[in-house]
């Protein structure tokens, strides 16, 4: 990596840290504050014992007065005490808070991914960004670690303050020490140079070489770690995937009927198998990094247990002093060996958790217009397709080539075609879902980018075909709200034809369904399709669209069930998709896709009398089961 790059990187970082800070005092003031306090108390605890203990054992060395000795034995204790209590008290309360705050920022990731265009977050980078954002909050780069290394920091720096207070005498010379004075003043050689102010300097050297190895090892583990995170982002997240197939008991009776356990237990061993042949790859490396450590601070220990332990033999220091010297020589060192390992997490935290902000700033593509949604003078709603063409993202095929086609409220139109002609892509592009590639669509002859997108969606109530329900009420499934009209939803659920099974819940519709919640109930594919139809009649939009969410039914109870539901809309503009013709009798257009474009339009009598056309073709070929005339 070159210096720009370096540079460019810790600007990164920085920029990183500040809006984790930001971010924190955002979502809990006090949390940032608390956790400083407890750092401070935890660092100066260590040194209430080291320095009234020196003194304790000077006090007994020199014959003190026992009360003098139970006196500063006792205020030690309830110092130490009172110090212990406070940081429980503290860390009492900020366990709860970093709970709460991982959770708001789930929370926030949750938020952000329903922001986020649909277009953009299928596509399978921003899956894997998701990933990132929820690992790099949660887990590998944990914003309440984080904190809790800023915090460290100033405890270390705390630490640093006071080891340093208690170290100063220990390199000021000494001019009276031995029970000599004449002995004290003639101290030469080895002694002579230990009474000096600047011997200091050896430690000092030993201390530096020490920190030196200690942070080119760290630097090396983090990038390490990193490297090995990004490699296994994959598997990770695959291993996750296919893990809740264990334990997803709807998906379980497809796995148990067609024995696809070893299958999917494959999968995982295969994603497994490549996270352990990097993992093994990383503590290969982790051992030699760890060994320079350990090789470091054996040589820091024993240089200052010499300097100190020389000095002691010289009777430069006193029994005690030597006791706290030697104590406070390693909490400075453990300190400062320490900062510059939390400055190195805190570099590779950064880089966690900056995947959550590219998370959070990803921009949507979708125009957001604010013109109102209103009717024509007419009081129709009008929406063409003038030239509309669209390929997917990352693909260059076109599903649909230059559609021009006019919908008019209050008409019945069905779309139809073989699988994959384009159908549903049309009514997503219709609903917004994407925008065109080329062409635009209007609303009454203008572009619906420019309206408002929340009114423009309030236009149509859709059951697609894979539709779903989820472990809410009935109610609130129907009413896709927890705020609801209770006889509203009843009326909605008794036209859709559920009303049977309600009246055997005894709960009604506050009835919950699957098994999430408590008492909750299994319901057939039948009995879904239904509240999903409940669902769309509870919306009350003009425009209603059943996107094949009868395939699995057989073509007779699919036309019974288009034809039901065409008698509860009939005031309202209703489109039926599906790649069966028993939908289209009842309807007044009928628009016959092929390869992305409409080959056909027109009633079901007119396209039946074209034997050359598709519509004729498909019909015939789909006759033998349902008899419809």
């Amino acid at each position: 990596m070159s210096k720009k790059d370096v540079k460019k990187n810790k600007r990164q970082n920085l920029h990183t840290i500040r809006k984790v800070i930001l971010l924190v005092r955002k979502l809990d003031k006090s949390l940032l504050t608390l956790i400083i306090l407890a750092r401070m108390a935890a660092s100066i605890f260590p040194f209430i014992s080291i320095y009234f203990g020196s003194k304790i054992l000077d006090l007994l060395l020199s014959s003190a007065e026992f009360k003098e000795v139970m006196d500063m034995a006792l205020f030690m204790i309830i110092l130490s005490t009172v110090i212990s209590m406070l940081r429980w008290g503290l860390e009492s309360i900020i366990g709860v808070k970093k709970q709460v705050l991982v959770e708001k920022i789930h929370q926030m990731i949750c938020e952000k991914s329903f922001e986020i265009d649909y277009e953009i977050l299928e596509k399978n980078e921003t899956l894997d960004l998701v990933y990132r954002a929820e690992e790099g909050m949660q887990s590998s780069g944990n914003i309440a670690d984080f904190c809790d290394l800023l915090a460290s920091s100033i405890e270390h720096i705390c630490t640093i303050i006071y080891a340093t207070v208690l170290l100063f005498s220990l390199f000021l010379p000494k001019t009276i020490i031995a029970a000599d004075p004449s002995a004290a003043a003639g101290l030469s050689g080895i002694a002579g140079i230990l009474n000096q102010w600047y011997s200091f300097a050896f430690l000092l050297l030993s201390m530096g070489l020490c920190l030196w190895i200690t942070s080119f090892s760290n630097r090396r583990i983090a990038q390490v770690q990193q490297e090995d995170f990004e490699i296994n982002i994959k598997d990770n997240r695959h291993i996750g995937c296919f893990s809740n197939f264990a334990y997803n008991y709807k998906q379980g009776q497809y796995i148990r009927l067609y024995k696809m356990q070893n299958m999917i237990l494959e999968t995982i061993k295969t994603s497994l198998n490549s996270i352990e042949k990097v993992d093994r790859s990383m503590i290969k490396k982790f051992r030699r990094l760890t060994f320079f450590n350990l090789s470091s601070y054996f040589l820091l220990q024993y240089a200052s247990y010499a300097y100190i332990g020389l000095k002691a033999i010289y009777s430069l220091i006193s029994v005690g002093s030597t006791l706290r010297y030697v104590t406070a020589y390693q909490n400075l060192s453990q300190s400062i060996g320490n900062i510059f390992e939390i400055f190195i997490r805190i570099n590779i935290k950064s880089k966690y958790l900056s995947c959550f902000y590219d998370y959070m700033e990803i921009s949507n593509r979708r125009y957001e217009g604010t013109i109102p949604v209103e009717k024509r003078d007419d009081g129709q709603y009008e929406i063409e397709f003038r030239n509309v063409s669209f390929h997917y993202p990352n693909s260059s095929t076109l599903v649909l080539s230059h559609i021009n086609e006019k919908l008019l409220l209050g008409h019945k139109t069905a779309i139809v075609g073989k699988n994959g002609a384009g159908k549903s892509t049309f009514i997503k592009l219709l609903c917004r879902l994407y925008d065109p590639t080329e062409g635009e669509i209007l609303l009454n002859g203008v572009d619906i980018r420019y309206y408002d997108y929340e009114e423009y969606v309030s236009l149509f109530s859709i059951v697609f075909q894979d539709f779903n329900l989820f472990s809410f009420s009935i109610a609130e499934n129907v009413a896709a709200n927890i705020n609801y009209d209770a006889t509203r939803v009843e009326d909605c659920v008794y036209k859709a034809g559920f009303g049977e099974r309600l009246s055997t819940m005894p709960e009604g519709v506050q009835t919950n369904l699957y098994q999430l919640e408590e008492n909750g109930v299994e319901i057939s594919g039948g009995e879904a399709q239904k509240l999903a139809i409940a669902r769309a009649l509870y919306k009350d939009a003009p425009w209603v669209i059943l996107d094949e969410p009868t395939s699995a039914l057989d073509p007779i109870s699919e036309y019974e069930i288009y034809r039901h539901f065409d008698e509860l809309v009939k005031e309202k503009s209703s489109l039926y998709i599906s790649h069966r013709m028993s939908s289209c009798r009842f309807c007044d257009q009928i628009y016959v896709f092929d390869n992305g474009t409409i080959v056909q339009r027109g009633s079901h009598e007119e396209l039946i009398t074209k034997k050359d056309g598709l519509y004729y073709k498909l019909w015939n070929a789909q006759a033998q089961y349902y008899n419809v005339s």
